[in-house]
């Protein structure tokens, strides 16, 4: 799926960003220095394969039938004015830290992610940067608290350790890579790895949005033919007759900014996706909302549609990106402390 100058020309001409939420959760798993063939800790199709490979290939570590599919420029995040509110928030979400010689805004450098239908909503990312195993495993052996207030639990599946706190969880793959995700998505990969060699699952559209220079992250969804977007849509209406997301992003002035394309299956439909963004009565109320909490007007979101594609941009300033981070990330612990 190919996408055309126009809608290239609408993702590169403002300011851009990604849902933060799914980014913060995922960056609480990351990983260790450079390896070699004998540094892999895992087994493809039953052979030994060259750490090199898995570090080089990460998307080739993720389960097949992906809905969407996100990338992360860790490091840049971290560096940008959301960088201590990030990390703090990561201390208190993921199943390891500083009891396992782990620090996110230090030991994490990019992740790659994915949102699959397994058995509901599922999640497998692969994270990459600098990890301590040995600390790991000792804070697992001593079934260590982590900060969800769960301790942190090591178990065997594929032939692999498994690390996990609540339902979430982190299985080191080679000294520079790591898979991470709830246990369902984990698992998936697991098998998939133990059955055969890696190899990329998604489709190369998705890769090649994750490509884009210049961008801290990315975003691609095929929501085509799923129930749960139609019955979202009545809350939210411009997810009705959705097909497919692009979304770019970075973390400059004011804070995160982003640019997307919704693509419908009519130019018909699109229209009335465009309008719902438009809706001057939803913006009117958000308005009204952030006035009230003292977090100055709405952003001013830009929304053209062109045939059966909608592409729109929107800069977030750094409180209103905050307010959204801490309320995703206390969607995200209770998640994370289910099982």
């Amino acid at each position: 799926m190919r996408m055309n100058s126009w809608v290239v020309k609408r993702l590169y001409a403002g300011a851009l960003r990604l849902s933060l939420g799914a980014g913060v959760l995922a960056v609480g798993t990351g990983l260790l220095g450079c390896g070699s063939a004998k540094d892999s800790l895992i087994l493809v199709g039953g052979e030994p394969i060259d750490a090199a490979a898995i570090d080089k290939d990460p998307l080739s570590v993720l389960p097949s039938g992906v809905l969407m599919l996100a990338y992360l420029d860790a490091a840049t995040l971290f560096k940008s004015s959301l960088g201590g509110e990030v990390d703090t928030l990561v201390g208190q979400l993921v199943p390891i830290g500083r009891e396992s010689n782990f620090v996110a805004s230090r030991d994490v450098t990019r992740i790659y992610g994915g949102v699959y239908a397994m058995q509901g909503a599922d999640f497998c990312a692969v994270v990459q940067g600098n990890f301590d195993a040995e600390a790991i495993r000792r804070a697992a052996d001593a079934r260590a608290t982590t900060m969800l207030g769960v301790p942190l639990v090591k178990s065997r599946y594929a032939g692999n350790d498994m690390y996990t706190a609540g339902n979430i969880g982190f299985v080191p793959l080679t000294p520079r890579t790591a898979l991470a995700g709830n246990e369902t998505g984990m698992r998936r990969a697991l098998d998939r790895i133990q059955r055969g060699k890696l190899s990329r699952s998604m489709p190369p559209w998705m890769v090649q949005l994750t490509e884009t220079q210049g961008a801290a992250f990315a975003l691609a969804g095929d929501l085509s033919g799923q129930a749960a977007v139609a019955s979202a849509a009545q809350q939210v209406p411009f997810l009705a007759g959705l097909k497919y997301v692009r979304v770019l992003g970075n973390f400059l002035s004011p804070g995160v900014n982003y640019a997307g394309t919704l693509t419908y299956g009519d130019p018909q439909t699109a229209a009335s996706g465009a309008q719902a963004l438009r809706n001057v009565e939803q913006i009117a109320r958000v308005a009204s909302l952030l006035t009230s909490w003292g977090l100055g007007s709405a952003p001013q979101m830009q929304v053209a549609q062109h045939q059966s594609e909608v592409a729109f941009t929107l800069p977030l300033n750094d409180t209103m990106a905050r307010m959204l981070l801490r309320q995703g990330a206390e969607v995200l612990k209770n998640v994370a402390v289910q099982r």
